[in-house]
């Protein structure tokens, strides 16, 4: 694949997804946004992806929006169609990737930048990088899901400190705040990541991709639709055939040797 503003690696059963817009610290514009949008919807269908790695090139993971592309005459319905477009084509397939997705963070990821981070289901931060929510500085409300998804992560009066306050988050506040998963020295960071996304591409992708999906919903539904939805889940994974690996493998004591494709 020949991208413009991505760079896209595939081995081992991971995918891994380098933003590269160096000079302007992976700043996302519409050729961004198109081009992401399709390579997840390439990675869905790809059977051999099993754990995908989002990271960027240079210092910054993404530093929001490419301002200096905006059209300040552009017309307030025109914007609100772009921005929904964004939200179906790349932010919504993201979330509900039915595959572990790991976000990288190198340097700075600000305003859409860290919202894009929060939307992956693990986060490995360098100690180099920065976080913060940053419209309130640009009159903006926060977006690609940015409300919801750090509602979640931090608490409802935390999240509205940094929207309100637009401040920077460093690493290690962001690891005690649970917006990150661990952090790591800078040289370390791709090592580590990719240490895990193997780890993770090892498992048995039906069972993982159920996993993510009733613990996103876990948020909005009830104990009562939970358990049920479990049920299903549960069921359907013990006839999927990788339930019979995963018993024969610990009868045989070995590894389970999943297969790939679901």
């Amino acid at each position: 694949m020949t991208f413009e503003t991505l760079i896209y690696d595939r081995s081992e059963g991971v995918g891994t997804v380098t933003f590269n817009r160096p000079d302007v610290l992976n700043a996302t514009n519409d050729a961004f946004y198109r081009e992401l949008s399709g390579l997840i919807g390439d990675i869905a269908d790809d059977p051999e992806v099993r754990c995908v790695v989002i990271t960027g090139a240079g210092r910054g993971f993404c530093a929001g929006a490419d301002v200096r592309g905006m059209d300040p005459n552009r017309p307030p319905l025109s914007k609100r169609k772009r921005h929904r477009w964004i939200l179906s084509t790349v932010l919504r397939p993201l979330v509900r990737l039915e595959k572990p997705v790991i976000a990288a963070v190198n340097g700075v990821a600000v305003g859409a930048g860290m919202n894009i981070a929060l939307a992956c289901d693990i986060l490995i931060a360098s100690e180099a990088a920065v976080f913060s929510q940053i419209f309130a500085r640009m009159g903006l409300v926060p977006d690609l899901g940015g409300l919801h998804l750090l509602t979640r992560v931090v608490g409802l009066n935390k999240a509205k400190e940094l929207c309100f306050t637009a401040r920077k988050i460093a690493a290690a506040e962001a690891l005690s705040l649970g917006i990150a998963n661990e952090v790591v020295p800078a040289a370390e960071l791709m090592t580590r990541a990719r240490a895990l996304a193997l780890e993770i591409a090892g498992g048995p992708p039906f069972a993982l991709s159920m996993m993510k999906t009733l613990l996103n919903m876990s948020s909005t539904a009830t104990l009562e639709e939970m358990l049920e939805y479990e049920g299903y889940a549960q069921s359907l994974a013990y006839i999927s055939g990788e339930n019979a690996e995963g018993a024969l493998a610990f009868k045989e004591k070995r590894p389970p040797r999943f297969p790939a494709a679901f």
